[in-house]
C-alpha cells in the first residue's frame, strides 16, 4: 500500500490522490474537488488505454499533462488502481515520473 501524503512530501508534489480507473476516489491529499479530479483523470486514462490498445500499442501504464501552471502525472497498475500527482513547479517533472515508474515497477 502506498502513504500518498509520503509520496506526495517526497516528491514534492502539491497534491495527489488514489482512485481507481472508474474514477472512484480511494484517498487524495491537499486537493479540492477530489472526486471531480478522480473521475476527469480517470475517463481520461481509460480513454487513452482503449486507444493505445487500438492501435497496438501495449498496455498503458502512464499519462502526463502539462499545461501553463503545472503536471499531472498519472499511474495505473494491472488492477486498475491509479495514482496522480499534480504540481505546479513543471522541473519537477522529471521527479514526478521517475517516482511513478518505481512505485508501479515494483
Amino acid at each position: 500500500m502506498i502513504d500518498l501524503q509520503t509520496l506526495v512530501e517526497e516528491t514534492g508534489a502539491e497534491s495527489g490522490l488514489s482512485f481507481n480507473i472508474d474514477g472512484i476516489l480511494n484517498e487524495s491529499v491537499n486537493l479540492e474537488y477530489d472526486g471531480n479530479v478522480a473521475a476527469m483523470i480517470g475517463m481520461i486514462l481509460k480513454m487513452c488505454l482503449e486507444m493505445s490498445e487500438d492501435v497496438n500499442n501495449g498496455d498503458l501504464k502512464q499519462v502526463m499533462i502539462k499545461n501553463n501552471d503545472g503536471i499531472v502525472v498519472a499511474s495505473k497498475n494491472q488492477d486498475d488502481n491509479c495514482i496522480a500527482l499534480l504540481s505546479k513547479d513543471l522541473s519537477k517533472m522529471g521527479l514526478l515520473l521517475r517516482k511513478m515508474d518505481s512505485i508501479f515497477n515494483n
